[in-house]
């Protein structure tokens, strides 16, 4: 099990780690993970509550993970879990995505015409979100984007009864320069008068516009230009890698896309997510002559001090992980403790 030691130490985030988390949030610039100041220090506070406990209602609980650079103590990436995401006072929107299918006997002629309705949930699904990871650390050879998507599953393995059932996540779309959106541009924008920016922060306090201005019946998408068209439940470029994870996790697309830039949904069951099914409590074990051959697993340690976790090379027997004593030390705990994992693909 010989392997160089972990450069990154996954933890829960809290309200010290402002002013790095705001960096990298202004990076990816995304509603989930506010770029302003004072946003964001609620979203940490209300984090820091959920992880305790605090906050019991799924539909007020957020958790926000970084992965720190172990001796350098910078953060270089961030991701989240919303607790849940769809209430009576502020539903799950989205397209959901078919088609109809005309057959003319006396053209002799069939067609599927493709079309989106507007459908919302008041008891929606827990939700992945914030995801990014800093430029600089983009193509790191221990795959730091891999750990910060995974440790969330990891967690939400370990706090079931704190989580819906299903489980989706938002894409990024293609999106436009000056942070438009060619979707709403042809539609949205039509409807509702605003731009792709305002509804997009309108959205985050108040949601009553959708259900209002947005029409009920179905949009049939040959009425859009090609470019648009081809664009819808499309994922952007920079979010394809994103997307690999999930699916290695066993989330898939659902045919639904966010009602503003038209970026999909992908979602499964939480009890049918592969590191889910992996997931195992151990108790740490010293390394013992006679080596094991280990794998990589995902580990992590929860006590009074916070949840945090790292990506190591570890071997089990029954209930007892085989583990090197550096990495206990990263996760500040020692033999005999438990610890739970997952195997990291």
């Amino acid at each position: 099990m010989a392997s160089a030691l972990p450069s990154f130490l996954l933890r829960q985030a809290g309200l010290q780690d402002h002013r790095q988390i705001l960096r990298l949030a202004r990076e990816l610039d995304s509603t989930n993970l506010p770029t302003d100041s004072a946003e964001l220090a609620e979203v940490l506070e209300r984090s820091t509550k959920s992880f305790t406990g605090e906050i019991a209602k799924r539909e007020h609980s957020i958790y926000v993970f970084c992965a720190e650079e172990i001796g350098r103590r910078r953060i270089v990436a961030a991701s989240m879990i919303i607790g849940k995401h769809g209430t009576p006072s502020s539903p799950h929107y989205y397209f959901e995505m078919d088609a109809d299918e005309r057959y003319s006997h006396t053209l002799r002629r069939k067609f599927r015409h493709p079309y989106l309705r507007l459908r919302y949930s008041m008891d929606g699904p827990s939700e992945l979100g914030g995801l990014i990871v800093s430029a600089a650390m983009r193509g790191h050879p221990e795959r730091i984007g891999k750990q910060i998507s995974w440790v969330r599953f990891l967690y939400i393995a370990r706090h079931r009864r704190r989580f819906q059932r299903q489980l989706i996540a938002e894409m990024l779309a293609s999106g436009e320069p000056g942070h438009g959106n060619r979707f709403w541009d042809h539609y949205g924008r039509l409807v509702t008068g605003l731009s792709y920016r305002e509804a997009d922060r309108m959205s985050t306090r108040d949601k009553e516009f959708i259900r209002t201005l947005f029409p009920d019946a179905p949009l049939y998408t040959f009425m859009l230009p090609e470019q648009v068209r081809s664009s819808l439940g499309v994922v952007g470029e920079n979010a394809r890698g994103a997307v690999k994870i999930l699916e290695q996790a066993g989330m898939r697309f659902l045919k639904q896309m966010d009602p503003f830039d038209g970026g999909p949904y992908y979602g499964a069951e939480i009890e049918n997510l592969a590191p889910v099914k992996s997931f195992a409590w151990y108790r740490a074990t010293k390394v013992e002559s006679a080596e094991k051959e280990g794998i990589r697993y995902l580990i992590s340690r929860e006590d009074a001090r916070g949840f945090r976790a790292v990506a190591a090379t570890a071997a089990v027997d029954t209930r007892r992980m085989i583990i090197p004593r550096a990495i206990l030390d990263i996760l500040s705990t020692k033999y005999g403790d438990r610890i739970d994992a997952a195997p990291l693909p």
